[in-house]
C-alpha cells in the first residue's frame, strides 16, 4: 500500500502538534505550577484514536483522501475539527504563560539557592521541626555538636548549654553581645572553628504571618569582630587616659597649692635665716645700735612675708593658671581669661576652685572646647563671670556634688555663687578682695 504525501503531511502535522501540546503542559507545570485538566488527557487520547482511524480510512480506499468519496469530506471536517480543538489548547496555555515569564519560581531552584548561600540558614516549625536546611547550616551545626540539624529547637538549647566540640571554642565577649545591633542577646551565639573564623548563630522568630516559623542564621562575622575587639580596646585605653586626665584637672589646683606652699616655706625660711644671721653678726660686732633702722627693715620684711604671701610666686616655674591651662588642652578645652587675676592666697584658691569646677562641667556636660572666664574688680573685691561654648542646652541646672561643694566653700569664706541657664550655663562668683 502507498500512502499519499497529504497523509502524511496531515499525520505529521498533528503529531506536531500533540508534541508542541506536551511540552507546553510539562514547562507550565514545572515552572509556573499550572495543574493538568482533564481536557489536556483527553484531547491527546482523542488525536491518538484520530490518527489510527485516519491511517485506516486512507488504508481502505487506496492511499488517499479523496479515495473515499463522500466519505473524505466528513474526514476533513473532522481532521480540522481535531487540529483546531489542539490549536485552541495550545493558544490558552501561551496566555497562562505569557503573563508568568517574569515569575519563574521552581521548588528545586530556590532549594539551589539557598544551598549555595555563604551562611548557613534552617527554617523550622515552632516543635523544631526542619522545613528548609542548607548544607552550610548542617556543616557547621555538625562542626559544634557532631550530628546535623534533627530538631532546630533542641539544636538551639544543645549550642546554648553545651560546650562545642571539634576544636571550636564558643566566645562570651560582652563588648559583641553589648554593640550588636540586632536584637537580643539571648538569641546570639558567637563560636570561633578551627579554622579561625568567627561565626554568630542568630535565632528568629518569624511571626508576620501564620503559621510562624522560627529560623537559625550563621553568618561570618570574622573581620567585625575583629575591628570591635579593636575598638573596644581603644574606647577602653581613652576611658583610662580621660579618667587619669580628669584627676589632674580635679587636683590641679590643691597641687599646685602645695607647691607654692612648699616654696614659700623655703623662701620664709631662707628670710628668716637671713635675719637671724644678720642679727647675730652686728650683736658681735656691738654695732647693733648703729644699725637698727636696717635690722628692723630686715625683720619686717622677713614678719610681711610670714603674714601673707603672693599666691602666684615669683620664684614659681609654673603659674596654677599655665597648668590648668594645660590640663584642660588635655581634654580638648581652651580657657580664655579675660582681667586682672585675684593676688591674695585665699582669693585665688577660691577663683581657681571655682574656674576648675566650671570647666569640668562644661566638658563633661556641655562638650565644651572653650571657657570664658572674665574677671572685673569691683569694691569689695572681685566678679568673675564664667562661660562656654558648648553645645548641649539645658533649661536648669540642679547641683550636684561638685557645685554643691563649691557652693559651701566659697560661703564659708565670705564669696557668692549664682547660676544661670538663659543662653548656656554662666557661673557668676562675687569674691572678696581678702
Amino acid at each position: 500500500m502507498q500512502i499519499s504525501m497529504n497523509i502524511l503531511m496531515i499525520g505529521a502535522l498533528h503529531m506536531l502538534l500533540m508534541i508542541a501540546v506536551a511540552y507546553m503542559l510539562v514547562f507550565a507545570k514545572m515552572h509556573y505550577s499550572i495543574s493538568i485538566k482533564g481536557v489536556d488527557v483527553f484531547i491527546p487520547a482523542i488525536q491518538v484514536i484520530n490518527l489510527v482511524l485516519l491511517l485506516h480510512f486512507t488504508a481502505g480506499y487506496g492511499g488517499g483522501l479523496t479515495a473515499g468519496g463522500v466519505y473524505s469530506v466528513p474526514l476533513f471536517i473532522l481532521q480540522g475539527i481535531f487540529a483546531s480543538l489542539i490549536l485552541i489548547r495550545l493558544f490558552t496555555l501561551l496566555r497562562k504563560v505569557q503573563p508568568r515569564r517574569g515569575m519563574l519560581l521552581i521548588p528545586q531552584s530556590v532549594r539551589e539557592a539557598i544551598d549555595y548561600l555563604p551562611g548557613g540558614i534552617c527554617f523550622s516549625t515552632q516543635s523544631g521541626r526542619p522545613v528548609l536546611t542548607n548544607y552550610r547550616m548542617n556543616e557547621l551545626v555538625y562542626g559544634l555538636t557532631g550530628h546535623t540539624i534533627i530538631n532546630a529547637q533542641n539544636t538551639w538549647e544543645e549550642l546554648c548549654g553545651h560546650k562545642p566540640a571539634n576544636g571550636c571554642l564558643k566566645l562570651e565577649d560582652s563588648f559583641m553581645i553589648r554593640d550588636d545591633p540586632e536584637g537580643d542577646s539571648d538569641e546570639i551565639l558567637y563560636f570561633q572553628f578551627p579554622d579561625g573564623r568567627i561565626r554568630r548563630f542568630r535565632r528568629e522568630e518569624l511571626a508576620d504571618r501564620a503559621p510562624h516559623y522560627i529560623q537559625l542564621e550563621v553568618t561570618d562575622i570574622t573581620d567585625l569582630y575583629r575591628y570591635s575587639k579593636e575598638l573596644y580596646e581603644n574606647n577602653q585605653r581613652l576611658a583610662t587616659q580621660f579618667e587619669r586626665r580628669q584627676n589632674l584637672l580635679d587636683n590641679i589646683v590643691d597641687i599646685n597649692h602645695e607647691k607654692e606652699i612648699l616654696q614659700a616655706k623655703i623662701r620664709i625660711h631662707d628670710d628668716l635665716g637671713r635675719s637671724i644671721l644678720t642679727t647675730k653678726q652686728h650683736l658681735w660686732s656691738h654695732t647693733l645700735s648703729g644699725n637698727i633702722r636696717y635690722l628692723a627693715d630686715v625683720w619686717n620684711n622677713t614678719i610681711r612675708n610670714l603674714e601673707e604671701f603672693s599666691y602666684i610666686g615669683s620664684n614659681a616655674d609654673i603659674s596654677p593658671e599655665i597648668e590648668m591651662q594645660r590640663a584642660a588642652e588635655m581634654i580638648g578645652c581652651r580657657i580664655n581669661f579675660t582681667g586682672e587675676r585675684p593676688v591674695s592666697r585665699k582669693t585665688a584658691l577660691l577663683f581657681y576652685a571655682a574656674v576648675r569646677e566650671a570647666l569640668t562641667n562644661a566638658v563633661t556636660h556641655a562638650k565644651a572646647d572653650q571657657l570664658n572666664v572674665s574677671i572685673d574688680p569691683t569694691i569689695n573685691g572681685y566678679r568673675v563671670v564664667i562661660s562656654d561654648n558648648g553645645v548641649v542646652s539645658v533649661p536648669c541646672v540642679s547641683e550636684g556634688g561638685g557645685l554643691s561643694d563649691l557652693r559651701r566653700r566659697l560661703e564659708q569664706e565670705g564669696a557668692t555663687m549664682e547660676v544661670k541657664c538663659d543662653d548656656g550655663v554662666v557661673l557668676i562668683v562675687q569674691l572678696p578682695a581678702d
